[in-house]
């Protein structure tokens, strides 16, 4: 530095330096007054017509951009720009329509404020590059209207790599804080307008935000940045083929502790029962979900954004599962082929992988109305607890451990202790299943809840001391053993009363009945307890909860010595 002013101090010593010092130095003020003069009067112009044509460029003249205000602070590298929009063309859509070039989704995006600070424009002048300290997105409002059209419908991950497509003509992006508040997200039909998925109170904190090709192959970013916090208060959609709403609340997503905590997810029927099962074509289950305090733990942020759910575990604080079906409703109407849960699990499009998944507090009931009384019984749940581990639907995964095992604990009809071991085996070309379980002891009449509206019949006196059974299934039949013990059973069979519309006693056939049950397993202390032997033959429209009652079922009336026909 005193170089640099020893030499201006020697080159001004005679006269013409000093003339000619000052007229660079006139010059120079000249020169930087008339740029600045040029960019306070054309700069919002050039904005404007800079960002008008980068949108117009990208979407081939299918968007305009419209904003009411921009002001702007060169020194402190300020931008505010209030009531910014951008919207579609209809005329150029219609034309891309013409063409045959439409495209798979649309846009409607409403800012009302977005605020930028901390610009180094020296660096985006001569660098092509973008720094700044922070950017605010306020109260957006995203309409994204598909139109199921174009090629690239399906396609949710871009062929150019999204870096570029972002970046444009510049070489870097660098943000220290990106933060969009209260965004109001929805994705709708173009034919009939209704929404599909809706997104509430939106909010998204991205700190150390880096977009070039260096920050692209970093893994350890999520959205380009090193920490991402995520937050929407629900998020809704409906089904395509049924009267159901789905729904997710309070969602939070934190790239740091690598957790995600919902608040709740439900499947709501929008229809009550019978209205539910009148508006179907043929006979079907109708389910009410509803699971709340949900935690993901170790999720993996990356993979997630890029359709693949790797996790280690999700822990439910309380859950209610209420399925419902009439028996009597189209009987005769056949649906389609019905295919078990871990097959199902299998045609999933995405890719998933959990190592455990934790319920509890459950309450589980299955409602079903029956074909002679039209009375529904319920087989009810309580206190449920179960663990399911090795979730999976790679390959690879299935290759070191292909056994999905689901374990419970619960209380059946809140009266006696139930543990039931599901074990599924994943890739398996038959679909193989097996199921243990133990029941503990309870009032034998404590049954009528399920046995008066569903057999129809009733226990007049007993008592179960345990059930135990161990059965395999797969996609023909299921077989196994099933061991009652109980004693001092009676029971009355019952029949609908014509002109009450009541269930009565069949008094000849429970007579009968109580001569072929026999009242206690084993009959006597020296006598040898009795074991059925099941092999169910499976109904392929029916469910697997279907085929492990039912195979259940005929075990429990072997054991007590009624025969199956």
């Amino acid at each position: 530095m005193r170089a640099i002013t020893n030499k201006i101090s020697k080159a001004t010593s005679t006269p013409k330096g000093k003339i000619i010092f000052f007229g660079i130095v006139i010059g120079l003020l000249a020169i930087s007054a008339g740029a600045l003069v040029y960019w306070s009067f054309y700069r919002k112009q050039i904005v404007r017509t800079k960002l008008e044509d980068a949108v117009r460029k990208k979407s081939k003249g299918l968007y305009q951009v419209h904003y009411d205000k921009l002001a702007m602070d060169e020194v402190a590298g300020d931008l505010v720009v209030t009531n910014f929009s951008i919207q579609y063309d209809p005329a150029k859509y219609k034309a891309m329509q013409e063409a045959g070039s439409t495209p798979p989704a649309l846009l409607k995006i409403h800012i009302p404020s977005i605020i930028v600070s901390g610009v180094k424009t020296p660096r985006a002048l001569l660098n092509k590059e973008i720094v700044g300290k922070n950017l605010q997105i306020i109260n957006p409002v995203i309409d994204i209207i598909y139109t199921y059209a174009g090629r690239d419908s399906a396609r949710n991950v871009p062929t150019k790599e999204v870096y570029e497509e972002i970046l444009g003509d510049l070489n870097l992006i660098k943000i220290d804080s990106l933060l969009i508040s209260n965004a109001s997200i929805t994705t709708r039909d173009i034919k009939t307008g209704e929404i599909k998925v809706e997104l509430k109170h939106t909010s998204v904190q991205l700190q150390d935000v880096m977009v070039d090709s260096t920050a692209w192959a970093d893994t350890t970013r999520l959205f380009f940045s090193k920490q991402a916090d995520i937050r929407a208060s629900g998020i809704s959609w409906k089904s395509r083929e049924k009267p159901y709403l789905f729904g997710l609340d309070s969602v939070h997503l934190n790239s740091t502790s690598k957790q995600v905590r919902i608040g709740g997810f439900h499947i709501d029927p929008l229809l009550a029962e019978d209205a539910f099962i009148r508006s179907l074509p043929r006979q079907e289950d109708r389910f009410d979900f509803s699971i709340k305090g949900i935690t993901i733990s170790n999720m993996d942020f990356p993979a997630l954004f890029n359709e693949e759910i790797f996790a280690d575990s999700i822990k439910v604080e309380t859950a209610s599962f209420k399925i419902y079906r009439d028996l009597g409703y189209k009987s005769g109407i056949r649906g389609p082929v019905k295919i078990f849960p871990h097959q199902s699990l299998l045609k999933i499009p995405v890719p998933f992988r959990l190592k455990k998944l934790v319920l509890a507090n459950t309450f589980i009931e299955y409602k079903e109305r029956a074909v002679i009384s039209r009375q529904a019984g319920k087989v009810q749940f309580y206190q449920t607890n179960a663990v399911i581990t090795n979730l999976t639907n790679r390959q690879d995964a299935a290759a070191v451990n292909n056994t999905l095992t689901v374990d419970i604990r619960t209380r059946f009809l809140n009266k006696a202790p139930l543990r039931v071991i599901w074990k599924f085996y994943l890739f398996n070309p038959d679909g193989r299943f097996d199921i243990t379980g133990n029941l503990g002891a309870m009032d034998a009449t404590q049954v009528n809840a399920l046995t008066v509206p569903m057999a129809p019949a009733r226990i007049e006196n007993g008592r179960i001391n345990s059930l135990s059974f161990n059965l395999a299934g797969n996609s023909s039949n299921m077989t196994g053993d099933v061991k009652l013990l109980y004693k001092d059973l009676k029971v009355s069979l019952l029949q609908k009363d014509e002109e009450t519309r009541k269930l009565e006693k069949k008094k000849l056939a429970s007579f009968a009945a109580n001569i072929a049950i026999k009242n206690s397993n084993p009959s006597g202390k020296k006598d040898e307890v009795r074991t059925a032997h099941v092999n169910f033959k499976r109904d392929k429209h029916r469910s697997i909860f279907h085929l492990s009652w039912k195979s259940l079922y005929t075990g429990i009336k072997e054991s007590a010595g009624i025969k199956n026909k």
